[in-house]
């Protein structure tokens, strides 16, 4: 009982103002972008049409690759706490204008797509530069205890926004979620102003090497950057896994989005909208409250247990049943294949559960094993970019197979990819292992340190040729880790090698 307590408040001596000050953060953040959302979808599909949904997965994705690219650009310009004071200040500056446009009679209706886009980029963003910071304040010692606790501040959010979306929605109603929204970020605006002691954390300060001047010396600044991400076996092999991770993602969303309309046909146009936000938040806030569960109590014994690696297959395994479990149960009605609510739901609960209970943290902890140097972004150009194209991918295949073909192609063809993610995650894990046992004789200390972290909980996915190959390189600063990781391997030759 006392194991699993410390596993959901893993804070320790030192670490509770900051840490606790984040968890506020992050879960009034997600919250009240949740109640934006809420409302962005509700209108959006009530007053555009479910079949208009795939386009938007396009448009939004562009919006996405447009922000990443800027905050990859600026990600060694600005210091990590003013990137946060802008973005909050922006995100309710806009809030508060969308919020007038939309309750304007005449650019109401012509403003849903843009704040449907707006609510969306909202929460992407929030996660990259909250896992920028994070990722660059804590070591992997501290990141494997602190951020499935950041992870279940999310599920928290996101549970607080959709009570009070549901609650607001009959008084309020959906049109006015946007300005309950900015109501939220200004908040957190002054939270962070208040805060003064907000630290950069490693790697957070602006550099003072030159920087390029021009638009072509700065492009090709990015250009490297990208490069320096992309030339990284790991990295790549790990964004493939993203790319899935979101394509498919992307696919239950729309599927979901289809049978919750189906579901919420009402009398009124206004009705419809509210009854909309409410059925969806009341799914949403059910499956965050298991997700937190999980999050809080299973989430870190279980990578202790079975090991970062193996937790990725989690996700991949999930969407293979539940595609595969709704192809079977789709049904002709009036000559239409209909996919029933309750596998739109499973599908959902990729999404709405293993993601932010597991997936997410697990996935935060691979970046310790890359250069700090590349770290920050890293997280930008994968969180940022390729989710992006994944969405993108996801909707053009959704605008075709829905034109040339049928929901239980689409599903056969979502259970195939599954297959494939549970191909790249098995590779993923390979690489992983590899980069660990390479990072223990690493001259980065950093990196050095992270990987003897890692080793503890890692060592199965570590080849044993690669670490009966170190012998005796590695270096005295992570001996200790190391001596202890590999005797509970078994690999007691190598253990006592490093002893001599």
């Amino acid at each position: 009982m006392r194991r699993l307590l410390r596993d959901a408040l893993p804070l320790h001596r030192g670490e509770w103002g900051l840490g606790l000050f984040l968890y506020f953060l992050l879960t009034l953040m997600v919250g009240a972008d949740w109640v934006g959302k809420l409302g962005a979808d509700a209108l959006f599909v009530k007053r555009y049409g479910i079949a208009n949904v795939p386009g938007m997965y396009i448009i939004t994705p562009i919006a996405m690759l447009a922000v990443s690219a800027l905050i990859f650009f600026f990600i060694d310009r600005m210091r990590r706490r003013t990137m946060l004071l802008v973005y909050v200040a922006s995100v309710t500056i806009f809030s508060i204008a969308l919020q007038y446009a939309i309750t304007t009679e005449v650019v109401g209706k012509i403003v849903q797509p843009i704040s449907y886009v707006f609510a969306h980029g909202v929460k992407e963003t929030i996660y990259i530069l909250f896992w920028v910071y994070a990722g660059n304040l804590y070591d992997a010692e501290q990141s494997k205890r602190l951020f499935p606790f950041f992870a279940g501040s999310v599920l928290v959010g996101k549970i607080l926004g959709g009570i009070v979306g549901a609650w607001i929605a009959p008084i309020v109603h959906a049109e006015n979620f946007i300005g309950a929204q900015a109501v939220g970020f200004f908040v957190c605006f002054v939270a962070l102003m208040l805060y003064r002691g907000l630290p950069e954390g490693r790697g957070g300060k602006v550099e003072d090497k030159h920087r390029p001047e021009g638009l072509r010396a700065t492009l090709r600044e990015s250009v490297d950057g990208y490069r320096a991400v992309t030339s990284d076996k790991l990295m790549r092999t790990f964004g493939v896994g993203v790319f899935f991770w979101y394509f498919l993602m992307q696919f239950a969303n729309f599927l979901y989005l289809l049978g919750l309309d189906q579901s919420s046909q009402a009398a009124t146009s206004q009705g419809g909208e509210d009854l909309f936000s409410q059925l969806y938040a009341g799914v949403y806030t059910s499956s965050s409250l298991v997700a937190l569960f999980i999050q809080s109590f299973i989430t870190t014994a279980l990578m202790r247990r079975i090991g970062i690696a193996w937790v990725l297959f989690l996700l991949p395994l999930w969407y293979v049943a539940t595609y595969g479990w709704a192809a079977a149960t789709v049904v002709e009605v009036s000559g239409t294949l209909t996919l029933a609510l309750l596998a739109g739901i499973a599908l959902q609960l990729g999404e709405r559960i293993w993601i932010p209970a597991l997936h997410r943290p697990a996935t935060e902890l691979v970046y310790s094993q890359v250069s700090a140097a590349i770290r920050p972004r890293a997280r930008a150009f994968l969180s940022g970019g390729v989710n992006a194209v994944g969405n993108m991918v996801a909707a053009v295949a959704l605008i075709a197979g829905l034109q040339y073909s049928d929901i239980r192609t689409l599903l056969l063809a979502g259970t195939g990819l599954s297959l494939v993610y549970i191909y790249n995650a098995a590779h993923i894990r390979r690489l992983f292992g590899q980069r660990i046992a390479e990072n223990l004789v690493s001259p980065d200390p950093d990196l050095r340190r992270n990987a003897a972290d890692m080793l503890a909980s890692e060592g199965g996915a570590v080849p044993e040729d690669a670490l009966r190959a170190l012998g005796p390189r590695i270096p005295a600063d992570v001996e200790h880790g190391v001596r202890v990781a590999l005797t509970r391997r078994g690999i007691l030759a190598v253990a006592a090698d490093v002893t001599e």
